[in-house]
């Protein structure tokens, strides 16, 4: 059978109204919740690729990088998710077999069902192809062409549950239940609780395939939390926090910074450092880093401080040194780097970033 061709839609225009902020701008491991559901497409050939905006659309083109998609404005979003649904059914053109719809408030979808929704679709047959976990079928789902023009019949806040109903005996569900449906997020709760998911999970990388027999694993609760287990020898994956290291230096009462020419936050500024190599002192990461960064030589960093929220799966050891009478220089990861009098810093690249420079000049 030739494999169908199929686009993703994304839905992301809704207000957020019973978290009372954008969802969509939510920060999932340093960067925002909707840029961590976009990458689940990634690594799929899924062409073309819809976003649906609404709520807050101009805040959101800002701050999400969106470069592989096409975005679609959904004028009429108050109404629910069915405008949402039409307008990006509307935007993919003729050509196409079907599309995935995928949600934008779950980045714990795996890119690899994406493609097994498409392995398992036969238009010929299936009006819809859907994932059935551990606890029921779910998100995301893919939709043929078949039933495009009873979808963009739908009213109000609803999706395309009921009108699959009616076609049940055309609706493959693909086993899936080696997972958990992936959490969305509608109140502080569910953020709180998808940033120890993220974390605990070794999103946004979870291990494929087992380690020890090859299989291929699932995400389960294990000790209060989603983690990478076999389904087959019942191995669970724990994911140890990265360690990074970064040094305020000081060169007669200035601020050593770089500006990163690499994503994330490609042109903002920020301290030099980097990660620290297992079994490497702490201290001596810090002064390696800096060296790498901005060719300073620091002796003997002084703590200023650890840092570490829920869902960050960087642990952040920031320290403070002195570099008189030495000349800062860009290293690989920059295209400027310069100092800067405390009371007027730029745009930091990180939001820990801030925490640190205050607790610095609290100790200076």
């Amino acid at each position: 059978m030739t494999r169908p061709d199929v686009g993703v839609v994304v839905l992301a225009a809704g207000s957020s109204s019973r978290l009372g902020r954008p969802k969509q701008l939510l920060c999932v491991s340093g960067r925002p919740l909707l840029e961590r559901t976009l990458d689940v497409v990634g690594p799929t050939t899924l062409a073309p690729r819809i976003l649906v905006l609404g709520a807050a659309a101009d805040e959101i083109e800002v701050a999400v990088d969106t470069d592989t998609f096409d975005i679609v404005r959904n004028p009429d979003h108050r109404s629910g998710q069915a405008s949402s649904l039409r307008t990006g059914l509307s935007a993919v053109g003729d050509d196409l077999d079907g599309v995935i719809v995928l949600l934008g408030d779950q980045p714990l979808v795996q890119p690899w069902l994406l493609n097994a929704l498409v392995d398992h679709f036969d238009s010929g047959i299936h009006v819809a192809v859907r994932p059935a976990y551990a606890d029921g079928t779910g998100n995301p789902v893919l939709l043929a062409r078949a039933i495009f023009p009873e979808l963009m019949r739908l009213e109000g806040d609803v999706g395309a549950r009921d009108l699959l109903r009616r076609y049940q005996d055309r609706v493959l569900d693909i086993d899936w239940t080696r997972f958990r449906s992936p959490r969305d997020v509608d109140t502080e709760e569910d953020y709180a609780a998808l940033l120890l998911d993220w974390a605990a999970s070794g999103a946004p990388d979870p291990p494929r395939y087992c380690q020890r027999c090859g299989t291929e694993i699932g995400v389960q609760v294990r000790h209060n939390r989603l983690r990478p287990v076999c389904p087959r020898c019942g191995f669970t994956y724990f994911h140890d926090p990265k360690i990074a290291a970064v040094v305020v230096v000081e060169i007669d009462g200035q601020v050593v910074l770089q500006r990163r020419k690499i994503d994330p936050a490609r042109g903002k500024w920020t301290f030099p450092g980097g990660f620290v190599d297992r079994g490497e002192p702490l201290p001596v990461a810090a002064a390696r880093e800096v060296h790498e960064e901005v060719g300073l030589t620091v002796e003997n960093p002084r703590l200023i401080g650890m840092y570490s929220e829920p869902g960050e799966t960087v642990v952040l050891a920031a320290f403070r040194a002195s570099a008189n009478g030495q000349q800062p220089i860009c290293g690989d990861e920059s295209d400027d780097v310069r100092l800067f009098p405390p009371d007027a810093l730029p745009e930091f690249a990180f939001h820990r970033d801030a925490r640190v420079i205050a607790d610095w000049l609290a100790i200076r």
